[in-house]
């Protein structure tokens, strides 16, 4: 494990934006970030007024808020890894490669995965959740605030693969894409909107300066292959990914900031993993998790201007997918 703080002084700002969580994406990799919030959930730690969450960490964050411990863990291991989640060939008959249509329709229809996505309504009375987003058009960052209306489409857009998930997502007549592109680790975000605690749950080790898009087109060795406009997105991505890494290596001085990630190289892919590697990279996270929450217990207590109330679980529903 690995988990650096930088401290400094703080602030007084609303409650609701003092204290933040924010998570990485990373696809399949994202089981990692489900295994640190499982053990946030089971030991009901939950301090945060504000979560920013992109692409599978969006997801991640959805079901740590509405209080679904395991949730995340089946999406992952078991969705996502369906044989006709992924197929590369469909691509070439105008198809998408990844189905992201079949993969949020069973999160809907059936009963062993049902997502009850309307919790959202109760949460968003005491925190505020934004889905990171990217404009197609301009490859702008987009910051999503879902409801119990929006929240499935909110996270498809954040998670749509570009060339993968062919058209993106239209969200008020703005085709959106993965918010990777835009904003991978969106750090930066909950500072500006007041913050100043902020825990980030990243998907590659804290030492590791390539983001999960470059180790998986250069292990492929497709830079020559790209069509110009996904070189176009990946340069915007490389950008954005250093200036984030940036901002945590040097953090404002009134800003505490917590880092949790893996010590060595996640098993599993961003799509593509192997049953055995996700399962692993969820223990990893689990026991990641329970060792976070000792050192951020103080983070649980009222701040200087008051605290957030406990999340009631059992009005939203809490139960356990485990």
């Amino acid at each position: 494990m690995t988990m650096t703080h930088s401290h400094r002084t703080h602030l007084n700002e609303r409650v609701c934006h003092r204290t933040a969580i924010v998570t990485e994406g990373g696809g399949q990799r994202g089981i990692f970030t489900a295994g640190v919030l499982d053990a946030f959930l089971q030991s009901r730690f939950n301090p945060f007024g504000l979560g920013v969450g992109t692409s599978a960490g969006a997801q991640n964050l959805f079901t740590y808020f509405i209080g679904l411990p395991g949730y995340a863990k089946r999406a992952i291991a078991e969705l996502t890894h369906s044989p006709s989640i992924f197929v590369p060939y469909r691509w070439l008959s105008g198809q998408s490669a990844l189905d992201l249509d079949t993969y949020f329709h069973r999160m809907l229809s059936e009963p062993g995965y049902r997502l009850p996505y309307q919790h959202i309504s109760e949460v968003n009375k005491y925190r505020s959740l934004l889905f990171v987003a990217t404009r197609k058009s301009d490859l702008a960052a987009t910051y999503l605030e879902p409801d119990a209306q929006t929240a499935m489409d909110y996270m498809k857009a954040s998670s749509a693969v570009p060339f993968l998930y062919k058209g993106g997502v239209n969200i008020n007549n703005e085709i959106l894409v993965d918010g990777g592109i835009a904003d991978p680790i969106p750090v930066r975000k909950a500072y500006e909107q007041g913050a100043r605690r902020i825990v980030v749950i990243r998907t590659i080790p804290q030492q590791c300066g390539r983001s999960c898009w470059r180790q998986r087109i250069d292990t492929l060795k497709l830079d020559k292959a790209l069509p110009s406009s996904m070189l176009d997105m990946m340069e915007r991505h490389e950008q954005v990914f250093a200036e984030a890494l940036n901002f945590m290596r040097n953090p404002p001085h009134d800003l505490e900031l917590v880092q949790i990630a893996p010590t060595h190289p996640l098993q599993s892919s961003v799509i593509g993993s192997r049953s055995c590697a996700l399962l692993a990279d969820y223990g990893n996270g689990l026991r990641v998790g329970e060792s976070a929450v000792e050192s951020l217990s103080r983070w649980q207590g009222p701040l200087e201007t008051g605290s957030l109330p406990a999340t009631n679980y059992a009005r939203i529903g809490y139960r356990s997918f485990s």
